[in-house]
């Protein structure tokens, strides 16, 4: 069985590379003879976690979740925005990546949202907008 963090990230990937359920299924049942990835053993789900990444997924980093938190609470104190919480920072997230979570995004877009808040920070004309 996947640890937990594992099991995250086949989901993730699934949905971020926007695959249908069907061709999920698929490759689980033709890869490992499984109909769940709850089933997979640690080094399955590392190949599962391989064969996602071939397939063009880049999980973002910790530092670039980190850095997008960061610079969304400096809008926050700067009353740029209404709610600096996680809830708000998700719904700003689906319109800009239409991933409704931080953990969801890839390196790209993770690097595209980092440069967004970057120059929204410049627009408010807050110092310090380069972290």
């Amino acid at each position: 069985m996947p640890n937990r963090n594992d099991l995250a990230k086949i989901h993730i990937a699934k949905k971020v590379l926007r695959m249908k359920e069907t061709t999920y299924r698929g490759i689980l049942r033709q890869r490992y003879h499984l109909d769940s990835a709850a089933d997979l053993t640690p080094q399955q789900a590392a190949d599962l976690i391989a064969l996602f990444r071939a397939k063009g997924w880049r999980p973002s980093s910790p530092g670039q979740r980190g850095l997008i938190h960061a610079l969304w609470h400096k809008l926050y104190v700067a009353g740029a925005i209404e709610h600096g919480d996680a809830a708000a920072l998700n719904t700003y997230l689906f319109h800009v990546t239409t991933h409704d979570n931080l953990s969801q995004l890839t390196a790209y877009e993770a690097s595209r949202v980092i440069e967004m808040l970057k120059k929204w920070l410049e627009r408010e004309g807050v110092n310090g907008s380069r972290h």
